[in-house]
């Protein structure tokens, strides 16, 4: 136990105090909050709209008077087309609007420039048919109580449903949304680590055998404890970077219910219609299981094939294959994010390697359930089994064998040297 502990505290202190750890952790959190404050800027210097209603008819003045659209400014000074040309032209406004009437209908005509910001059209027309009711309204002459009659809203609900156990449930919508967009980070998690700590726990493995420092290490400690030390070391460097992400998390939360809320009311108001799935759910305990069983077979795949080369040049081409692998997997998990449940999803879920990204996604968006989930769980912990006494005879194979070929030679090299072995044991 005591070489265990050796191996595993190298692995993770050597990973830990590096610059590329530091690097994997602060990366997200420097993309995220760069784009945040991007966002908040841009969205704090954003100007109103600003825009002319004009109109040759006099008549139609006290009407174009009570239009009223959010995020724009109208200036009423401007009661002419020519007027509002000139102020187009040296940028006082981002555009204009001439309203007119043909056959007794209001007829409006928008001109913006290109340099200047979008007007919202669609809102305006909003405002502009009211209006034209208004105007009709008043033409022939209708008492307020049939105006309001006719402005009277269309009453429209929208329910949305799933169905367990051949039962109907009523779902809030808003948190469809939110499912989709855990969905979307679970796969997106998944990716980033797999294809950062695959790279690493290969790399691990190549260095060593590089600088031909494995017979030394061999000597004193067996290879299944190398080997498994090092899978633990890194899996112990993913926990830290979760707990890193989780820490933050407690704390943006914090910030949150403090200060953001209380400044934006509405986002209280949406947030409270909504719920994150709680830590002890059978979501979240199934995600969690997927993301630690998707994680270790990656690794465990990584590290026997990082004993196939003998550099860390030779890393990146070992490495390939398994981003190809999870490239794909991460797809197919966006696509059932986003609610494609098509044949080619639905089996992917089943397909270790594919399915600690995709079953999750699926399982999120409530295309599948949970005992469809634990069967796929079930399949990735064999696989994942299989893989490891597969990557270990491998490992031990290879550890101490050095060669300039492709991964594929070294495979077939591999397998050679377990044959012979086989039979000299026979």
């Amino acid at each position: 136990m005591s070489k265990f502990k050796t191996v595993f505290r190298q692995v993770y202190l050597k990973n830990l105090r590096s610059g590329s750890f530091i690097w994997m952790v602060v990366a997200p959190l420097v993309i995220m909050l760069v784009g945040g404050l991007v966002g908040f800027f841009v969205a704090k210097s954003q100007e109103d709209v600003k825009m002319a209603i004009v109109t040759p008819q006099a008549e139609l003045q006290p009407t174009l008077q009570q239009l009223k659209v959010a995020d724009l400014k109208v200036d009423h000074k401007i009661k002419t087309q020519a007027a509002a040309k000139k102020a187009l032209s040296q940028q006082k406004i981002d555009g204009y609007a001439v309203v007119t009437t043909v056959k007794d209908n209001l007829k409006v005509a928008y001109v913006s420039r290109t340099d200047g910001q979008d007007l919202p059209s669609t809102a305006l027309d909003a405002q502009f048919t009211q209006l034209n009711l208004q105007f009709q309204a008043n033409r022939l002459k209708l008492s307020q109580s049939q105006l309001q009659e006719l402005l009277q809203p269309t009453v429209t609900t929208h329910q949305v449903v799933s169905f367990e156990d051949g039962q109907q449930v009523d779902r809030n919508q808003h948190q469809r949304v939110i499912n989709v967009v855990l969905a979307t980070a679970v796969a997106v998690i998944m990716m980033m680590f797999i294809m950062s700590y695959a790279g690493m726990i290969a790399s691990e493995v190549a260095s060593e055998k590089g600088t031909r420092i494995m017979e030394i290490i061999l000597s004193s400690i067996d290879v299944k404890t190398q080997f498994l030390g090092k899978i633990c070391g890194i899996f112990a460097l993913i926990v830290t970077q979760l707990v890193v992400y989780g820490v933050l998390f407690l704390a943006g939360r914090t910030f949150l219910n403090q200060y953001l809320l209380g400044q934006y009311p509405q986002l209280k108001t949406l947030i409270g219609s909504i719920s994150l799935p709680s830590i002890w759910s059978a979501q979240m305990l199934l995600t969690i299981a997927f993301f630690i069983v998707g994680i270790l077979t990656y690794t465990i795949i990584a590290a026997m094939l990082g004993s196939l080369v003998s550099a860390v040049e030779q890393v990146q081409q070992v490495v390939t294959p398994i981003s190809f692998f999870a490239i794909f997997a991460y797809i197919l998990g966006l696509m059932a994010a986003n609610g494609s449940d098509n044949i080619l999803v639905r089996v992917a879920a089943y397909v270790p390697l594919i399915s600690p990204i995709v079953m999750p996604a699926r399982l999120a968006t409530e295309a599948a359930s949970g005992g469809e989930a634990l069967l796929s769980l079930a399949i990735s912990i064999v696989a994942m089994g299989l893989g490891y006494f597969l990557s270990l005879t491998l490992y031990r194979a290879n550890v101490l064998v050095y060669s300039d070929g492709n991964i594929w030679q070294a495979m077939r090299h591999s397998f050679r040297i377990l044959t012979n072995r086989k039979k000299r044991q026979g």
